[in-house]
């Protein structure tokens, strides 16, 4: 049965948050130091060698991590999906969630340099993903790179139309469809919140410090549990 009104409507938007974290100049640094540890124990570990351009730690850094500061930019992080999570479904909550809760599911870092990307990828096994920027060059000075240019370390989003898009007929028509992709420039300190089925990558990246960041893995529960609609077609 329809429950549109006559008129356009835009339906199953991407709901993105963006955010800044105001103590990142506190903590990132004692972040980043931590993290080549944990580097070091880990690639020992497994028998990796030292130094390669990408590593990507354990999912462990909750139960890992012990810097001061870390569970002030770990309430950071949850505040971040709640408030997206909470803004994105207002509407089809209607009154029913009262309290929420977010569980961390899996929360790791991960550093690149010399060139290496994280090629496209979603998340699974939770509905909200997202990352964090502990430490990369400034925007103005990856810019200047003479083959990556404005690309240079940024995460790109996929629009869940970017898969259907190959052999599309193109026309004024479908203009709002011709850009498939969109690029989040990379700022220490800043937390992007995603669904985890959008399709994303961590394009190339060069420059004078490692691209370090964390990436986490979320799910969401209401306190009257979680199924809102029904399963069943009608």
């Amino acid at each position: 049965m329809s429950v549109l009104s006559t008129g356009l409507h835009l339906l199953w938007p991407t709901p993105v948050g963006l955010y800044r974290y105001d103590r990142a100049g506190e903590v990132n640094p004692a972040l980043v130091k931590e993290f080549a540890r944990i580097r070091s124990e880990q690639e020992r570990s497994r028998g990796a060698e030292p130094g390669a351009p990408f590593f990507a730690s354990d999912d462990d850094l909750l139960e890992r991590v012990e810097l001061d500061g870390w569970k002030r930019l770990v309430q950071f992080l949850v505040n971040g999906i709640a408030k997206t999570v909470e803004q994105a479904n207002l509407d089809y909550w209607a009154g029913q969630v009262q309290k929420l809760t977010v569980n961390i599911e899996g929360l790791w870092f991960q550093a690149a340099t010399g060139g290496t990307a994280h090629d496209i990828h979603t998340h699974g096994n939770c509905s909200w993903s997202g990352v964090y920027i502990v430490q990369i060059d400034p925007p103005e000075e990856r810019a200047q790179h003479p083959v990556y240019g404005e690309a240079n370390g940024v995460t790109r989003l996929y629009g869940p139309h970017f898969a259907t898009l190959g052999g599309a007929f193109v026309d004024v028509g479908n203009a709002y469809l011709q850009q498939p992709h969109l690029d989040v420039d990379q700022v220490e300190g800043q937390l992007l919140v995603f669904p985890s089925w959008l399709m994303h990558q961590a394009m190339a990246y060069s420059g004078t410090r490692d691209r370090v960041i964390i990436s986490f893995n979320a799910s969401i529960h209401g306190s009257g549990g979680d199924q809102l609609f029904g399963y069943g077609a009608r």
